[in-house]
């Protein structure tokens, strides 16, 4: 009876010895997994000479982890983890009856990896197969091949690690039987079981969730994109904001129309033959007369609410004469007009103006209007001279 007690204990003890073995053996496996696994990955994205310096390092992390959304990635690598380290002690002990050595260490390391390289691909099959059919998803599998093939490389260092971390005392009984002693080896072997079922769970819920995301990013794209084919708002870009108000020629006249006592209306452009022309009208708002002298103050805003870059000048345009500077007189009530003149300009891909600003003269506050036209950077504008507005007819 005292030689059975004896044989038991001195069994657990080598069993649990290996199971300590093993368990420092997943850990470096799992250290080894990643550091295989990230290293490719950074160095590709350095680019040049690294990049092709990545090809000689084997990883096992090309599937399930990069690309998908941060949370998902981690989930899935904790999950990897979990596998590796406890699938590894719960193989070891297995495959060594009890003693963990060399061989059994090495083999242990490629069939976790294969097994979580298994799970995968068979979760690419599970969700694919009704999508893309047999013929399909048989592109999206591979997982597996690679993650064994890494193993069979690197599996050797956390067998030798296992091996000679410690070693069970010697016994002349080996076999270990009763529930003290597979009680440890159930529970580890549960944990690896479920961590490696979640981790096709997480990997797919990660691939849905990038989808999900470049879907919304493709719709954002859609709607902030320009109908004309200029290119769209960059958040990023730097510029100058649209003054509010532009240099002022000198001090205001007493009596002169200020944007306090006008307010300007601007329709959209005129074409014809690839010219473009847009009225400007100024009403006086004030109870008393005001005078009127000049060219209005003209600016433009790009899709990033910048200040674009066109030449105002005045004179006349194809789409209107310019009957010079005068003296008006605008009683209550009274408007004038002037008239801004371009040619028709290509936006595509380009900077273009998405915003007018207006003041009745240089240095006044100016009005501003969301309206898309045909100005590019480097394009120039003519303005003309207010002038009374002309009565409609009859």
């Amino acid at each position: 009876m005292i030689r059975a007690s004896a044989v038991l204990s001195g069994g657990n003890a080598m069993r649990h010895g290996a199971m300590r073995q093993g368990l420092i053996g997943g850990a470096v496996l799992a250290v080894l997994w990643f550091l295989c696994g990230w290293v490719p990955y950074f160095l590709t994205h350095a680019g040049g000479s690294l990049a092709t310096l990545a090809r000689l390092v084997p990883s096992p992390m090309t599937r399930g982890v990069f690309g998908n959304p941060l949370l998902w990635a981690v989930l899935v690598q904790l999950l990897m983890a979990v596998v590796l380290v406890t699938g590894f002690a719960v193989l070891i002990v297995r495959l060594s009856r009890g003693r963990a050595g060399f061989a059994a260490g090495w083999l242990a390391a490629i069939l976790v990896a294969f097994a979580i390289g298994a799970a995968l691909d068979l979760g690419n099959v599970v969700t694919g197969i009704g999508d893309f059919g047999i013929g399909g998803v048989i592109g999206t599998i591979g997982a597996a091949s690679e993650t064994t093939w890494w193993a069979v490389v690197v599996g050797w260092i956390p067998a030798l690690v296992s091996a000679r971390s410690g070693r069970a005392p010697e016994t002349d009984a080996a076999p270990t039987h009763g529930p003290g002693a597979k009680a440890p080896d159930l529970i580890v072997g549960l944990i690896a079981a479920i961590a490696l079922i979640l981790i096709p769970v997480a990997a797919q819920a990660g691939d849905d969730a990038t989808q999900a995301q470049l879907r919304q990013e493709q719709a954002t794209a859609e709607a902030e994109a320009d109908p004309s084919g200029a290119a769209a708002p960059d958040p990023s870009a730097e510029g100058e904001p649209v003054p509010t108000a532009g240099p002022s020629d000198g001090a205001t006249d007493d009596g002169a129309c200020t944007a306090d006592s006008t307010t300007i209306m601007t329709p959209p452009p005129d074409g014809a033959t690839g010219h473009r022309g847009q009225l400007l009208q100024l009403v006086n708002l004030a109870e008393e007369p005001c005078i009127l002298d000049g060219y209005p103050d003209v600016a433009y805003g790009d899709q990033n609410g910048h200040l674009l870059d066109v030449s105002v000048e005045h004179g006349r345009s194809f789409m209107a004469e310019d009957p010079g500077p005068s003296s008006i007189t605008l009683q209550p009530g009274d408007s004038a007009t002037a008239v801004i003149g371009w040619d028709a300009n290509s936006v595509q891909g380009q900077l273009a103006a998405r915003s007018i600003w207006v003041a009745v003269a240089p240095g006044e506050e100016r009005l501003s209007w969301e309206m898309p036209l045909d100005l590019i950077p480097g394009a120039t504008v003519h303005v003309t001279a207010w002038q009374p507005a002309v009565p409609p007819a009859g």
